[in-house]
């Protein structure tokens, strides 16, 4: 008896044990949390970056400076997918250097026995000193890092760092991603605009200093390219010597007043070159001196508007290897090219016009473009638009649809312009720029695999026949992407790691990776899937 009453009582308490203990374990399973931990290291070096700021999103995000070693830990965080960065003064996150495929911050797991470690590169400078022909230092040099940079499929100079020389010469550009630079070297000068009731005649060839780049030629595509590694600093010295300079002289008309017309001169690297006007407001006479040899935008501006109250512009290209006189500015009376849009995308019962805009990029100046509004319609007839002003030189013509469709055809009278550039002569009366849009494209999907195996990447849609139909898309994570209303025609597909550096409109550019392209020819309205092998990186010039 009393042995069945001693069971009864072990049983009753290992019950109530059970009984506290499940609640306990359910509440502690609903409240869990871990710790998430990791370093921050130079991708330079290896080595830890002490004190810089990380940051984590997830099921709750936080923030926290790094230790002295580089390592952090965030405690107390409930279960989920976290993602982290890093940033401090100095150094570039993959997400800062602006690569699509290597951007993406560093994911975890939680709770993980792993530990994350985020990278950080290592800002690249550039430093020197610029000395006259007489070794004497120059103040006042104002010193550009200009790497060429691709954007939409072109290869354009661009400006990543500046600095000014001081009174010992010296310069310093910081802030750095790893790449090639040409270093622009331009004196500074004053701009202004001097009234004057007579010009007065140039009695002396003048004598200065040019804009030029290391290690002292006129244009960036003779220029040496300079390496920036990762956290390296490198040092340039540089010699500017005098020359013959020029003057630029001529009148400008329709203005209304000359007092307050404004000029300036781009150069072909899309810098403005900064010189004083003489100008007399009641002949409209002009004269720009100390021009350095070159070929140039000249664009003026009135200050005050018409009475339509539209402040005017007029462009002019003109080629300095001597004194220059007779230049005529002439307001309103740039190029004006109509655009015609045809729209052969079948009514859908709304009635709206499909609207397409149609951009001209200079071939002379890469950094100047115009641009056309949303053509509107004409009654019956075919949109229309214009493109005013547009200053004698070469242009390629490009048209982008704005809500669907493609270009299926784009002509200026007997040029097509899906192959070949635009000229327009001084004082053109060209016929207008005729632009087709259909919405009978082609559906495409793309697979990108490496050895077998989905791989995400770039995907360029190139065209042999027409360059400047090219375009590129990224994959999703599994490798893969849809395209549709793409025009019928023949097309070879280059998948890389990341094509958005790469000058996909440029054929000699895209020549050493067709011959692994894959091709494919589509037809109104095909729909067609296929695989393409990720190309292994190939050295580009930067």
């Amino acid at each position: 008896m009393r042995l069945s009453a001693f069971r009864l009582v072990i049983s009753f308490a290992i019950l109530t044990v059970v009984l506290c203990v499940a609640p306990a374990r359910a509440q502690q399973g609903k409240t869990e949390r871990f710790e998430l931990r990791g370093v921050v290291i130079s991708a330079a070096t290896g080595e830890p970056v002490s004190w810089a700021l990380v940051e984590i999103a997830g099921p709750e995000g936080r923030k926290q400076l790094a230790g002295s070693d580089g390592s952090f830990a965030f405690a107390n965080l409930p279960p989920g997918r976290y993602s982290a960065s890093a940033s401090k003064p100095g150094f570039f996150n993959n997400g800062q250097l602006g690569r699509s495929s290597k951007g993406r911050n560093s994911s975890q797991d939680v709770p993980s026995s792993a530990g994350l470690v985020l990278k950080l590169t290592p800002e690249g400078v550039i430093y020197g000193e610029v000395k006259n022909e007489n070794s004497e230092p120059m103040e006042g040099i104002e010193v550009s890092a200009k790497p060429w940079q691709v954007e939409d499929g072109r290869r354009r100079l661009q400006s990543a760092g500046d600095a000014t020389t001081d009174d010992e010469g010296k310069y310093r550009i910081a802030e750095l991603t790893p790449g090639r630079y040409r270093l622009a070297y331009r004196p500074g000068s004053r701009a202004e605009t001097i009234l004057v009731s007579e010009l007065r005649r140039k009695k002396a060839e003048d004598q200065g200093y040019a804009p030029a780049f290391y290690p002292g030629v006129s244009d960036a595509d003779s220029a040496t390219a300079i390496e920036v590694r990762a956290g390296a600093q490198v040092h340039i010295a540089q010699a500017l010597k005098r020359q013959r300079l020029f003057e630029v002289a001529g009148v400008v008309r329709g203005a209304g007043s000359a007092n307050s017309v404004a000029f300036r001169l781009l150069d072909t690297g899309g810098d403005a070159i900064q010189r004083s006007v003489r100008i007399e407001p009641r002949s409209g006479q002009f004269q720009i001196p100390a021009v350095p040899a070159g070929t140039y935008l000249l664009s003026a501006f009135t200050g005050d508007p018409n009475e339509e109250g539209r402040l005017l512009t007029a462009t002019q290209l003109i080629h300095v290897n001597a004194d220059v006189s007779g230049v005529a500015i002439t307001f309103e009376q740039g190029a004006s090219l109509r655009i015609q849009v045809r729209d052969e995308i079948p009514p859908d019962g709304t009635n709206q016009v499909h609207p397409v805009s149609v951009v001209l990029h200079s071939k002379e100046f890469p950094q100047y473009s115009a641009q056309s509004r949303p053509p509107a319609a004409e009654g019956e007839g075919p949109a229309t638009a214009r493109i005013e002003g547009v200053a004698p030189g070469t242009y390629t013509v490009m048209a982008f649809p704005q809500s669907g469709g493609y270009i299926a055809a784009l002509r200026c009278g007997n040029v097509d312009l899906l192959k070949d550039d635009l000229t327009v002569a001084v004082n053109a009366a060209l016929p207008p720029i005729e632009v087709t849009l259909r919405n009978d494209g082609a559906e495409l999907t793309v697979m990108v695999v490496e050895d077998g195996q989905p791989a995400a990447g770039g995907v360029v849609i190139y065209s042999e026949e027409y360059p400047r139909r090219a375009f590129w898309a990224q994959t999703n994570d599994t490798g893969t992407l849809s395209m549709g209303n793409l025009a019928p025609g023949n097309y070879q597909l280059v998948a890389v790691e990341d094509a958005q550096d790469l000058e996909f409109r440029n054929p000699s550019a895209m020549e050493k990776y067709l011959s692994h392209a894959t091709e494919v020819t589509l037809l109104p309205g095909d729909k067609a899937s296929l695989q393409v092998e990720l190309q292994k990186p190939r050295e580009q010039e930067q």
